[in-house]
């Protein structure tokens, strides 16, 4: 069985709910108001029905019998047939039907009571030649044309006999009520939409402020204004930002403290090293304080980083991919970029170039070559960083994204290599709502793909 799709979207799902409801409701009163109209215009009908036929069977008894075939044919119409004959033209009723009532109540007052002997009475549907469609009975409600049949035996003996056609109302609903509901249904599309959307507005307006809150935690507050409900929505996003924006300023200061009270003790230690004397021992101690100051130098950076407040712009990144590879190959490491256009996106134009070139350097130095290719996506702009390096375990593809963690063999200390180069490749990324994503190839190598947003502003 399949499952029709609900709207996606919340303000999609409000209209379908008022939509059915509201449509179903007025259907609903519509049938109850005309059931109401239809026992009302019946009870009319047949009031006015046994007031004709009584007043016609009063003036058909006192008149003369040769004059009663010309008083029924003056008396017809093509709603009515009068026929006066000696033998009633219809079988006897022997049951006092409520819709029947009527006739014998209007004919009381000028024959008396009259029993089954005297009055017979009867209802049909009516037989049309050309019966209406189904759908136009539809479209009408389900009308019915109905005749009565009354036979009342006169003073003398004789019986007349009235054939009436009369049209029942609609029974369901008036063919005007599917007008109606038509305007019903296309206010609700116009008014319901606009009341959804306007509804739904605080929830897009929620989820915007926290994607933006994802890739930049100095983002303006949310403007606490509309219901009570969303105003404390806000406040609360905004304390929650406050929050945040604290506990990662706090994080850098400390970061940065710590790296740079602890260059003092390293300098102290490299000078008392350097007064041992010279020996294996003393060289390896001195390459292991120079090893703490690159990771001190490089944390430092990292921390100052993290705290510029550098403003975002509109930038080229095919420009800026093209001199990351030019930069490579002026230092001698191969790297080569494919991309003929531009690729505009909205980024905090320092930090991207140095994530992108902490990728490329990488390929370049500790993969052979860097293949730099790029692409427009629905998702965004796609880049990927291939080298001919052996590739990355498995079980270390997030491990290197760990601030000083470092592969053993062809990416260590020898090569040059701190462990903080991905890691801040990955922290500037993610502060511009993008992904990165490392893969070996099936070919040999290892592939880095980064995807940024083009049309969302850091």
């Amino acid at each position: 069985m399949t499952r029709v799709p609900l709207p996606d979207s919340i303000a999609g799902r409000t209209l379908l709910v008022l939509l059915v409801g509201l449509t179903l409701s007025h259907l609903a009163s519509t049938a109850i108001l005309s059931s109401d109209r239809h026992e009302a215009m019946t009870h009319a009908s047949d009031s006015l029905s046994a007031d004709r036929v009584a007043v016609f069977a009063r003036l058909l008894d006192q008149s003369p019998p040769h004059e009663r075939d010309h008083l029924g044919r003056s008396l017809a119409s093509p709603f009515l047939t009068v026929a006066v004959a000696p033998l009633p033209e219809i079988a006897p009723s022997h049951r006092d039907e409520i819709d029947v009532a009527p006739i014998r109540h209007a004919l009381a007052p000028y024959f008396g009571p009259l029993d089954h002997d005297r009055l017979h009475i009867t209802r049909q549907r009516h037989d049309h030649d050309a019966p209406p469609s189904w759908w136009w009975r539809l479209l009408n409600g389900f009308p019915e044309d109905r005749s009565l049949f009354v036979a009342l035996r006169l003073g003398d003996g004789a019986w007349a006999t009235f054939d009436l056609t009369s049209e029942r109302p609609p029974s369901l609903w008036a063919p005007h009520s599917i007008l109606s509901t038509l305007v019903m249904v296309a206010a609700i599309l116009v008014l319901g939409r606009w009341a959804a959307g306007w509804v739904a507005a605080p929830l897009a307006t929620f989820a915007r402020a926290a994607e933006r809150l994802g890739r930049d935690v100095q983002a303006p507050p949310l403007s606490e204004t509309g219901p009570r409900e969303v105003r404390q929505a806000a406040r609360a996003f905004n304390q929650m930002q406050d929050r945040i924006r604290r506990f990662v300023g706090d994080r850098t200061q400390m970061l940065a403290a710590i790296s740079h009270d602890l260059r003092s003790p390293i300098t102290r230690l490299r000078l008392r090293t350097e007064t041992l004397p010279a020996g294996p021992d003393s060289a390896r101690m001195l390459a292991d304080l120079a090893e703490m100051e690159d990771m001190v130098a490089s944390t430092l950076d990292f921390a100052r980083d993290e705290a510029a407040d550098e403003p975002s712009q509109s930038v080229d990144l095919a420009a800026t991919l093209a001199t990351i590879c030019d930069n490579a190959s002026d230092m001698g490491l191969p790297a080569e970029f494919e991309w003929s256009g531009r690729l505009v996106c909205t980024c905090r134009p320092l930090a991207i170039k140095r994530a992108l070139a902490n990728l490329v350097e990488n390929a370049a130095r500790y993969g052979a070559r860097a293949a730099v290719r790029a692409a427009i996506t629905p998702h965004g702009i796609e880049i990927t960083v291939d080298d001919d390096g052996p590739g990355i375990p498995a079980a270390d593809m997030e491990r290197v994204f760990t601030p000083f963690y470092r592969l053993e063999g062809s990416r260590n200390r020898q090569t040059g290599g701190i462990g903080l180069g991905l890691t801040v490749a990955r922290t500037i990324i993610h502060a511009h709502g993008g992904e990165i994503r490392l893969e070996n190839r099936p070919a040999g190598g290892l592939r880095a793909t980064v995807v940024l947003p083009r049309d969302h502003e850091p």
